[in-house]
């Protein structure tokens, strides 16, 4: 009865589906000017601090993001849209909240959905002559 059931009810795909690797863990990466490395990480994002006790600050992007590639002129930068816990702690464990989290603070600064990269459009990129980390 449930297989009946389940082919009845259409689900909508999630919007962030396209960037779920089969791992389960969805992977979400944006190119930006090397510039943007230096935008601070909104308040009340995990591990968005630096310091300790009274003597805390936000994280910038490159501070905070957990993979940065630059391109070879040197004025663009692939981050992947996951946080480094600590210097010596990363973790990748992203969550679709995570990715909301992203989504709403890129939009503020004028990158939307649209402007994400999937990890096959990341490793195209990252193959082209910009970057030229592909086969050679």
């Amino acid at each position: 009865m449930s297989d009946i059931l389940d082919d009845l009810i259409e689900t909508e795909p999630h919007k962030y589906d396209e960037f779920l690797h089969n791992n389960g863990v969805p992977y979400a990466y944006l190119e930006v000017p090397v510039a943007f490395l230096d935008e601070t990480i909104p308040e009340g994002a995990n591990w968005s601090t630096k310091g300790d006790g009274e003597n805390t600050e936000q994280k910038t992007v490159s501070e905070y993001t957990l993979n940065k590639q630059v391109s070879l002129d040197g004025t663009k930068v692939i981050i992947a849209l996951a946080a480094m816990e600590a210097d010596t702690y990363r973790t990748f464990a992203v969550t679709y909240d995570d990715l909301q989290d992203w989504e709403t603070w890129l939009d503020t600064k004028e990158y939307t959905i649209d402007n994400w990269l999937t990890i096959a459009e990341r490793n195209t990129l990252l193959a082209s002559e910009a970057y030229g980390l592909g086969d050679e």
